[in-house]
């Protein structure tokens, strides 16, 4: 059997006004770990209520003793009533997770936030998109997958679809093969997503067996993320976008957005600015010394 998964967590609003999504990766009362992501719709004052209820449900679900598919079932249902509640009409979440049992697992998902595995032979998507999420969530429908086998050094990778709307799967897993270990891999991949243009919500969760072959050793610097501060909502039209038709898919949790991150240590991007920044500031400096220096001589 495998050894215990170690599990990270990332999540940011990024350039949304409002963080709408759920992370989720700990341990159960029963031994057993559960990792998941939900990504909630219905606007700033529906989408975090619905995924971090439905996330809540399903610990809850699993904690008495359901099945992961049962637990999805709970959730919607808790999720469906919220929603005829004022001010939550029309709210919903997708949600993918991974309950780890022993020497296996099994993944489930409504909506299109994702599980991947991650191996030294690659990545590979073990859930599946719903292309109409609204419907699958009124339905109460969810895909499960498995039992699979827990098999050492590798990793299941969960996210978004702030994250991979902007990365493609080879991307993924050469950031991943990048990074020095979980918490590494979680930030660097946020990190790396908001840099290359999402304008959603970026989250991910992650355990990892044993560990994956990394590319090569590679060290990490500790980088201060400072997002732009969150633009004002522009009314019922922006907040339509994540309404149950705006949305390309239809819940301790983890609504956050962070801002302290680690990345990889040569990452082009971030290493040309610093040296650019560092240039001015010795021209700088030598400008200011050379002036003083001129000053002293005369005087």
């Amino acid at each position: 059997m495998a050894n215990q998964p170690r599990l990270a967590t990332e999540s940011i609003a990024g350039r949304r006004p409002y963080q709408e999504d759920t992370v989720f990766a700990q341990a159960l009362s029963d031994a057993r770990t559960l990792v998941a992501v939900a990504d909630g719709m219905g606007g700033h004052a529906a989408g975090d209520v619905a995924s971090a209820l439905a996330i809540e449900t399903l610990q809850a679900a699993l904690e008495d003793g359901k099945s992961l598919e049962q637990a999805f079932t709970a959730a919607n249902e808790q999720v469906h009533a919220k929603s005829k509640e004022p001010g939550k009409h029309g709210m919903g979440t997708t949600m993918v997770a991974v309950v780890v049992d022993g020497d296996q697992y099994t993944v489930a998902n409504v909506g299109d936030s994702r599980c991947y595995l991650l191996s030294a032979d690659g990545i590979k998507q073990l859930s599946e998109d719903h292309s109409f999420v609204a419907e699958a969530m009124k339905r109460g429908q969810s895909d499960t997958f498995g039992p699979f086998p827990v098999e050492n050094d590798t990793a299941l990778f969960l996210c978004s679809d702030g994250l991979y709307k902007v990365m493609k799967d080879p991307r993924i897993r050469e950031l991943f093969g990048q990074s020095g270990g979980p918490r590494g891999a979680a930030q660097s991949m946020v990190a790396t997503a908001y840099e290359d243009g999402s304008d959603d919500n970026i989250s991910v969760a992650l355990a990892e067996f044993g560990e994956v072959k990394r590319d090569r050793a590679m060290g990490t610097v500790p980088i201060e993320f400072e997002p732009p501060p969150p633009a004002e909502p522009a009314g019922e039209a922006d907040e339509g976008d994540d309404a149950a038709g705006g949305d390309d898919a239809v819940a301790d949790a983890k609504p956050a957005d962070r801002r302290s991150f680690v990345r990889p240590a040569d990452r082009r991007a971030f290493s040309l600015s610093k040296i650019r920044i560092r240039a001015i500031y010795v021209a700088v400096g030598v400008a200011v010394a050379s002036v003083l220096l001129y000053v002293l001589l005369v005087l």
